[in-house]
């Protein structure tokens, strides 16, 4: 190959790195670290302002603020924005409502000035910048670095109407740039290495390429020149040219291919420093979020290191650092003897996560050996010759639909009431909770398997007790010790079929065996549908594919009965889907009207073909005034409206009598017949 032009090709190679290297880190770096950090600031800022949002809303429902600040303490206080920032409130002459970090908790921010402006208050400047609607950019100090005013702050600040207060961020830019600084690194090296691979591959062609064909060349000018040259000698060589043309090129194919796989390796790093918590080696929050996404059962325990504030001010942040080590070393073996994972999510706070659903024993076993592995494990600190026993603080979600918001809350209770532990949403033992749910988990699953979910039917009389109308119930037929037939009611296991994703199955076999029946009989069926089942597609697609196997004569035999209840919050989902079965011919009630929330207005718009009063009211018609008038009113206003009425829970003659009198048109109740397997 020619020198010269070898050298004019290096050059060139050398001189493109360098430009490259410089664009790299003097321009294209500096803008992705701008750009990621501008995500994660706008990240956390719509998060700021969907929970000021849910704070002014729910400020709406309290009269007394210090019952709202306990539910505000609730939301805010294991809330993090971004790496570290914080949510405080404050009313209009700078009181200190409540401010999680406690920087603020013991001032008035009447006193607290900005540092370098002049003499200009922060909350006056917070309180200026709410009514503008802007976000407030200072500079102030860090708690470990007290006395060095030049740390770039940002708040955002959303006023609350209520009760004058408020709401404000806490949050320091170089959060966000440190945050990013980790992608940021890797992106550049990625980058780097991408063009080292692009420069192998140019020096390469150079080489295994260009200098064979320059070669040949060569070797053509010579057979040119040299006219005696035997022609079958010429044709030999240009032959064993292409040959070795062909092995250079399958050569570089497959350096091409190494090439491609070192890629692979870069994302799989890349992936391993989005999930793994980088002081630890353990995974993060956002492998937690992603593992449990698809999971039909997930418990969470919550661990948080109590005083763990103190062992920074102590020891120092570094001993603290080794601290967290220490522990997920620690909860890491904990956790392969009882088939968890474990996971730092944020701080001093770990979590136990498990998906299987183990048994009963073994999870109590779980359970209490998660209060004493560090109570029996001192921390050794190598490093220090230091040896720390540390407690621990347990907030604990069984099978909940937020696991990680709900283990959170629990985690909250459990160190406000100084509790070792706290179970979410129930103060019973924790064995009978973990009992019952997998108790009730496996008999749906068993009831399914077997076709064990049944309709019961209550009859409906009209004014002639005749019975014009049966309401399909639940079971799930069971047998007891002695082998004896027995039938479930629904408030034993609807709520973990909810939870475990197993109603749709019981909704299934339930609705095929009611339309299997309505054409055995001339009385009307009816069965209860929720605005969440409304709201499901798949329930939507099942009701469907039974539907249509019916006529039009079946099919206006059918009653849908809506429950009424505050969590219809899409009108106009509900009309669509009033409007889509009444053209079919079928019929639509209003369940458990009157119970808390009842929206007469929209009455008007769908008029329902019934209305059924909630058996609260009927129950009590007789001996409560205020029920039987709130009943008065119900039917007055169906019967201007020409729609029937339908009481039920009649439980006794009284009741029925009473009825009787203020012209309801249909009784439903224990009184009048029980449900049975079977209708006439």
């Amino acid at each position: 190959m020619n020198t010269k032009l070898f050298f004019k090709i290096a050059w060139l190679l050398v001189v493109s790195l360098l430009f490259y290297i410089i664009f790299v880190i003097f321009f294209l770096s500096p803008k992705i670290n701008d750009y990621l950090s501008n995500i994660e600031l706008e990240i956390s800022k719509v998060q700021f302002e969907k929970i000021a949002q849910a704070i002014n809303i729910e400020s709406k429902k309290y009269e007394d603020e210090n019952q709202l600040i306990e539910q505000v303490k609730l939301i805010v206080s294991s809330l993090t924005l971004g790496k570290a920032g914080y949510i405080f409130i404050f009313d209009a002459n700078g009181k200190v409502i409540f401010d999680p970090s406690g920087e603020f908790a013991s001032k008035s921010l009447e006193d607290v000035i900005i540092p370098g402006v002049g003499k200009k208050y922060l909350y006056e400047e917070m309180k200026a910048h709410a009514l503008a609607k802007e976000a407030l950019e200072y500079e102030w100090n860090r708690i470990y670095d007290p006395y060095n005013y030049t740390y770039k702050k940002i708040s955002w600040i959303v006023h609350n109407d209520k009760f004058n207060w408020y709401i404000a961020s806490n949050v320091y830019k170089e959060d966000f740039h440190n945050f990013t600084e980790g992608v940021n690194s890797l992106i550049l090296n990625i980058s780097i290495l991408l063009f080292m691979v692009l420069t192998l591959i140019g020096i390469f062609i150079t080489v295994k390429i260009v200098s064979p064909i320059n070669k040949m060349l060569m070797e053509v000018n010579k057979i040119n020149v040299v006219s005696n040259l035997d022609k079958t000698d010429k044709t030999t060589k240009s032959k064993d040219e292409i040959v070795y043309l062909s092995k250079q090129f399958n050569t570089l194919v497959d350096e091409v291919e190494t090439n491609r796989k070192n890629i692979e390796i870069q994302e799989r790093v890349f992936k391993d420093r989005l999930y793994i918590d980088s002081l630890t080696g353990i995974k993060n929050r956002v492998a937690l979020e992603d593992d449990i996404k698809e999971c039909e059962f997930v418990s969470i325990v919550l661990i948080d290191i109590d005083s763990f504030a103190d062992i920074n001010e102590l020891y120092g942040f570094k001993v603290g650092d080794l601290v967290l080590i220490e522990t997920a070393k620690i909860l890491n073996n904990f956790s392969e003897k009882f088939g968890v994972t474990a996971y730092r999510l944020y701080g001093n706070v770990f979590a136990l996560v498990n998906t299987t659903m183990m048994n009963f024993s073994k999870y109590d076993e779980f359970i209490n050996e998660s209060l004493k592995v560090f109570k029996e494990n001192a921390l050794f600190i190598e490093e220090e010759n230091l040896e720390l026993y540390i407690h621990v603080t347990l907030g604990i979600s069984i099978a909940q639909e937020e696991p990680i918001k709900t283990a959170t809350i629990a985690l909250n209770r459990a160190k406000k009431s100084s509790k070792r532990f706290f179970v979410y949403n129930t103060e019973i033992d924790t064995k009978e909770s973990i009992k019952n749910s997998i108790h009730w988990r496996e008999k749906i699953k068993e009831a399914i398997n077997n076709d064990c979910v049944v309709p019961f039917f209550q009859p409906i009389y009209n004014t002639e007790n005749q019975i014009i109308k049966y309401e399909a119930l639940m079971r799930i037929k069971d047998f007891d010790m002695h082998g004896k037939e027995i039938y479930h009611l629904p408030y034993l296991f609807l709520d973990t079929a909810f939870k475990t994703k197993q109603y749709i199955s019981l909704a299934n076999q339930m609705l095929g065996k009611i339309i299997d029946l309505l054409p055995t009989t001339q009385k009307y069926i009816s069965f209860n549908i929720s605005f969440e089942d409304i709201m499901n597609n798949d329930f939507i697609d099942m009701l469907d594919k039974y539907i249509d196997k019916l006529d039009i004569e079946n099919k206006a035999k059918l009653v849908f009965e809506i429950l009424e209840s505050n969590s219809i919050g899409e009108y106009q989902i509900l009309d669509d889907f009033v409007s889509k079965y009444r053209k079919q011919g079928i019929k639509i009630a209003i369940d458990d009207f009157g119970t808390g929330y009842s929206n007469f207005a929209h009455i008007l718009k769908i008029r329902p073909d019934f209305i059924k009063i909630d058996g609260s009211l009927i129950k009590n018609i007789t001996t409560d005034k205020n029920s039987s008038e709130m009943v008065k009113s119900i039917i007055d206003f169906s019967k201007a409206l020409n729609i029937k009425i339908t009481a039920e829970f009649v439980h006794n003659a009284e009741v029925y009598k009473r009825l009787l009198d203020l012209k309801v048109d249909e009784f439903q109740g224990f009184y009048l017949g029980r449900p049975e397997a079977t209708i006439e």
